[in-house]
């Protein structure tokens, strides 16, 4: 079961594209991590009363939020950021073509928000365009060494409609739902994006609480569907998608989110089958579901879980502490939904650093779980595996949640910087236990860990510097490593990049 063929439905969007152009992009994407900084800081100072912890953000969403703030009233690092955010507002209103080309020395082994580059060498062409009820992106790229054998592709492309307070788009969107700055448990940018179709309100009016005087609570929720392709032990198996994020309190923002893995060759895939996955009625036994005697017709592999993002004034500093907690659902010895929640959280502040405005955050990860009577061995590989779906939850090569996949924890210190002369900068130390239990569960391509088959301690100093100059936007960056092994000698790391950007 296929939602569609990825290139023939995008070369169809390439001609509904020659209509007049409007405006570009109706979201922003993952490509700028000093612009989701700005906005986190204008939303924790209150000036934005949207949710803002899942991306692709909607424009309409805090469009109205930063065009009420009295620019006058605000000091000079609200205003910085303001400032920016508006730019790049104004920006986002004018059709946009663009051709691009990165070179490094080796593909990007983690991938997060912001990262301008996965495989080592690409070149781009882009167009977006917007109308009043549509938006249009193409951007076909080519990679010449490929790891998944893709050479050419439109990754980034989508055609988008509006339906009232309501956006329906199709193509290939990057996503990370989480208040994580380095990575997140549930859906990342770390993979490519996969082909789908998906439902987004607009903006974030609030509901307003029955018996409050005002309580108002702005909320916002997507969903989506997508194919995760071939190369898989099944393929075109779907991934459902669904994320509700909301404001409790104008300082603590909520989210909800659950992925499920259903269909593909050879699976149960009708409504019955989806609906079984909606209510979570997908482990054997789990109020009388009749999976067969070996357990083969079981519905689904599915993962759920929330994340709190609470931020707090002190000492004349705005701190941000997040939380996530993401767990699969259930095992074959367990009919419970909820099993194996897993922690990331973190904290970051803004500070001033010779009249720079700089994000400053640490954050820790954990994705080591275990299924059954593993634990006595010390054995995980449960997280983002499953025994039908046996490719996990990856695409092409890459986990879609955790930059570094299962059994692993990570303690990553952060900076990010946006100046006032179009710069951007921002540099990450890494300490990473990858593949802590030096076991893999199906071992060989394309099942099993994605990082690494063997247990791995890595030190990663990596950093980004971005210049606008005119119609040029340069990019240089890379990164120094070192691994520890148990059994093989340490060995050392260095990648660096170049990204040009062409406004045409």
């Amino acid at each position: 079961m296929t939602i569609f063929r990825t290139e023939t439905f995008l070369l169809t969007l390439a001609l509904l594209g020659s209509i007049a152009t409007a405006r570009a992009e109706p979201w922003i994407d993952t490509s700028n991590l000093a612009l989701r900084a700005e906005i986190q800081y204008l939303a924790d100072r209150g000036l934005i009363k949207a949710p803002v912890t899942a991306w692709p953000l909607m424009w309409a969403s805090i469009e109205t939020d930063l065009r009420a703030v009295d620019a006058g009233r605000l000091d000079a690092t609200a205003l910085n950021a303001w400032q920016d955010v508006m730019r790049h507002l104004d920006f986002s209103k004018r059709s946009i073509g663009s051709a691009s080309i990165t070179v490094a020395n080796d593909d990007n082994r983690f991938a997060g928000f912001g990262d301008e580059y996965r495989d080592k060498n690409t070149v781009a062409m882009s167009y977006s365009t917007m109308g009043d009820r549509w938006a249009l992106k193409l951007k076909p790229a080519y990679v010449p060494d490929p790891d998944d054998n893709e050479e050419f592709r439109l990754d980034e492309s989508y055609l988008a409609g509006v339906l009232g307070n309501w956006v329906v788009s199709a193509g290939l969107q990057d996503r990370w739902w989480s208040p994580g700055w380095d990575t997140n448990l549930s859906l990342t940018s770390n993979a490519r994006p996969m082909p789908a179709v998906a439902l987004t309100r607009r903006d974030s009016s609030p509901f307003r609480l029955p018996f409050t005087d005002d309580y108002q609570i702005p909320w916002t929720v997507t969903t989506f569907m997508a194919d995760m392709g071939t190369n898989r032990t099944i393929d075109n198996t779907l991934l459902w998608g669904f994320r509700l994020n909301f404001k409790a309190h104008p300082r603590l923002e909520v989210g909800v989110t659950r992925l499920a893995q259903w269909a593909g060759e050879g699976r149960p895939d009708g409504l019955g089958t989806f609906w079984d996955v909606l209510i979570g009625r997908d482990n054997c036994g789990n109020a009388g579901l009749d999976c067969g005697a070996d357990g083969s017709d079981e519905p689904g592999n599915q993962q759920a879980g929330y994340d709190l993002r609470l931020s707090l004034p002190v000492a004349g500093h705005e701190f941000g502490l997040y939380y996530q907690s993401f767990a699969e659902d259930g095992s074959d010895s367990s009919t419970k939904f909820w099993t194996k929640a897993r922690p990331s959280g973190g904290i970051n502040t803004t500070v001033n650093l010779l009249g720079t405005p700089v994000l400053m955050f640490v954050e820790y990860t954990d994705s080591l779980a275990y299924c059954g009577s593993n634990r006595s061995i010390g054995i995980g590989n449960c997280y983002y595996e499953h025994h039908i779906y046996q490719t996990g939850m990856r695409y092409e090569g890459r986990a879609i949640g955790n930059l570094y996949d299962n059994d692993a924890t990570s303690v990553v210190f952060g900076m990010i910087s946006q100046t006032h002369d179009d710069t951007t900068w921002q540099w990450s130390l890494r300490y990473v236990e990858l593949n802590k239990d030096n076991s893999d569960a199906w071992p060989g391509e394309p099942n099993g860990n994605s990082v690494t088959e063997i247990s791995e301690d890595l030190l990663m100093l990596s950093g980004k510097y971005q210049r606008i100059f005119g119609r040029w936007k340069i990019g240089v960056g890379g990164s120094a490593s070192h691994s520890g092994f148990r059994d093989l000698p340490d060995d050392d790391d260095y990648t660096a990049f170049l990204d040009l950007e062409y406004l045409l």
